[in-house]
């Protein structure tokens, strides 16, 4: 095994190609027909379609970002942007419901209606032990 020359080994670095492609290089002569098609509101997926017919096989998404780095064209934001939300409002804290007198009072009994309080949280629920029962109707022994 030859022993190490740095000298050999500056030439080698001096002859050095990179073997990967510039980005894109292979739709750069294409240039002018895509920026033509793009002003005409053709879509990528129709660009790449036509290159592809015509011997430069391409993907829409290359096609896209061509556009967007080489071309100049503007991207779309991707989240809409959020909608400004208006102060709360609290509602009120209780809701007091006052029923008429039971028509079933004694004429010697003062009459007092009954009041209701109703919160502001949560579905709201009939009590049925407290509602006034129509004439006809069967009351419930229990309190």
């Amino acid at each position: 095994m030859p022993a190490f020359d740095p000298n050999d080994v500056r030439k080698a670095v001096a002859e050095f190609t990179p073997c990967h492609q510039q980005k894109f290089e292979h739709l750069l002569p294409a240039k002018d027909v895509i920026s033509e098609l793009r002003q005409k509101r053709a879509s990528f997926r129709a660009i790449a379609e036509l290159l592809t017919q015509h011997c430069l096989p391409t993907g829409k998404t290359a096609i896209a970002a061509f556009c967007h780095e080489v071309l100049g064209e503007n991207t779309r934001p991707h989240r809409r942007l959020p909608r400004k939300r208006l102060p709360a409002i609290e509602p009120p804290t209780e809701t007091k419901i006052v029923l008429p007198a039971p028509a079933t009072a004694e004429p010697g009994e003062p009459a007092t209606p009954k009041t209701f309080t109703d919160s502001s949280r949560g579905p709201r629920i009939a009590q049925i032990r407290k509602l006034i029962p129509q004439n006809h109707e069967k009351t419930d022994p229990h309190p």
